[in-house]
């Protein structure tokens, strides 16, 4: 009985998500922000387990205000692979996930910071000393990527890119 109703699929494959996330999300946080290994891991899981319990929340909350029969094909097409007729409309809710998710993942790592380590948002110097002669070079400009929004952004599009890579291929028949 539970088989036949229990999406096992489904379940299998947001766990291999939140796998994926997690590593790639936590590699790129160690690096990028140079924290420690577990510390990246732990950040990386709350910050993905967060957003997809709240996914599920609002997925559940906004089905049931659909009529019967659109909510029949969004749970049959979510849950149990059926209809590919409506790709356009899941992937225009689908890049707007993207959207709210990295930036949730943003401001949750803002305040997660802010909650362990207490810490407050300083103003960065403006004035930058720079002394140009005619024997001097000026410094090279390199990519660094120091800020939170720009190591959240990184780690998010990388992860989300091969994590759609990965059902997509997993997606052919």
């Amino acid at each position: 009985m539970i088989a036949t109703v229990f999406p096992f699929r489904t379940v299998l494959v947001q766990i291999l998500v939140l796998f994926l996330a997690i590593a790639i999300e936590s590699w790129f946080l160690q690096k990028l922000l140079k924290l420690g290994p577990k510390t990246s891991v732990e950040y990386a899981a709350i910050l993905n387990l967060s957003c997809t319990c709240m996914g599920w929340l609002v997925f559940f909350g906004l089905e049931s205000v659909l009529s019967k029969e659109l909510r029949e094909r969004l749970i049959d097409y979510l849950l149990l692979g059926g209809e590919r007729d409506f790709y356009f409309i899941i992937t225009g809710i689908a890049l707007s996930i993207l959207l709210v998710t990295f930036l949730a993942k943003w401001q949750a790592l803002e305040l997660l910071e802010n909650t362990l380590y207490g810490k407050k948002k300083t103003a960065v110097p403006t004035e930058f000393k720079r002394s140009f002669t005619l024997t001097r070079r000026p410094p090279k400009r390199s990519f660094k990527v120091t800020t939170q929004f720009g190591a959240i952004f990184i780690s998010h599009t990388v992860s989300n890119c091969l994590i759609l890579t990965v059902l997509f291929f997993q997606s052919i028949d």
